[in-house]
């Protein structure tokens, strides 16, 4: 399957005070870069829309790839500051709140 965009917030989210729902400067720019459905055209051609099981929207993907290639972290890196930090995990998407899916299987 190709899902392109995370759910709605979660009722978590609903509840949190204005102050924490908004992103920094920075995110807010590359947020509304990311909003642009061009990103997710390079990806189409390799997910089926109806057959295979639910992957991580791209939204997210692309979203964690931002916040890793800009902060330089490793995976495992990456899965500990966006669970850690409110503002990451609402710039990643609302369905980024479970358990990391980044870190390698041993």
């Amino acid at each position: 399957m190709f899902p392109t965009v995370g759910d709605q917030c979660s009722l978590w989210e609903s509840v949190l005070p204005q102050e924490l729902q908004r992103l920094p400067a920075e995110l807010t720019r590359v947020d509304a870069l990311l909003d642009d459905p061009a990103f997710f055209a390079p990806f189409v051609a390799f997910f089926d829309p109806r057959m295979g099981r639910p992957a991580t929207p791209m939204e997210t993907y692309l979203r964690l790839m931002f916040l890793k290639f800009r902060y330089r972290l490793g995976c495992e890196a990456l899965c500990r500051e966006v669970s850690d930090s409110i503002t990451w995990r609402r710039f990643a998407g609302s369905r980024w709140m479970g358990r990391c899916r980044m870190r390698p299987r041993r």
